[in-house]
């Protein structure tokens, strides 16, 4: 059976997509840096100029990509410990998942936020669905632009 041209194409998009998800960056141009420090986020994209918050609150969901990230990696380190060492006290076991999670937390919060934002952007992907607070921020940052050219 051959593949189709199409179904080429949107597995070229999604690895590409997958691809700027692994690096970080923006789910429009899938080139700017969502980051330009440990925690801090560049808002806009430094590319395309694509608002990553688009609405007070809008991070919510990136909760949720942070707790299923969590999730697998407490369960899946959790039973391969239980597996490797039946005779382990559970809590004890528990405490080292929690001490080789904590190095992780910084990579997971960055990771959540990227994903969620591909997701979501992926669900709308149009300036169509821009909120007032999306558009008066981009507005002011209009604004910026132009004071800060002489």
């Amino acid at each position: 059976m051959v593949a189709s041209a199409d179904s080429r194409a949107k597995r070229g998009r999604f690895l590409w997509r997958l691809w700027a998800i692994v690096r970080l960056r923006c789910p429009r141009c899938l080139q700017g840096k969502v980051f330009k420090g440990s925690f801090a986020m560049n808002d806009p994209c430094p590319v395309c100029g694509v608002i990553f918050q688009r609405e007070e609150g809008y991070f919510l969901g990136a909760m949720y990509v942070s707790y299923l990230l969590a999730s697998v990696f407490f369960l899946s380190l959790y039973f391969v410990g239980r597996w490797l060492w039946p005779d382990l006290n559970p809590y004890l076991g528990i405490f080292f998942v929690t001490l080789l999670y904590l190095p992780l937390v910084p990579a997971v919060f960055r990771y959540s936020r990227v994903v969620w934002m591909h997701f979501e952007r992926g669900a709308c992907p149009d300036d169509v669905s821009a909120t007032i607070y999306e558009k008066v921020k981009q507005r002011a940052i209009e604004r910026e632009g132009k004071q800060a050219r002489p």
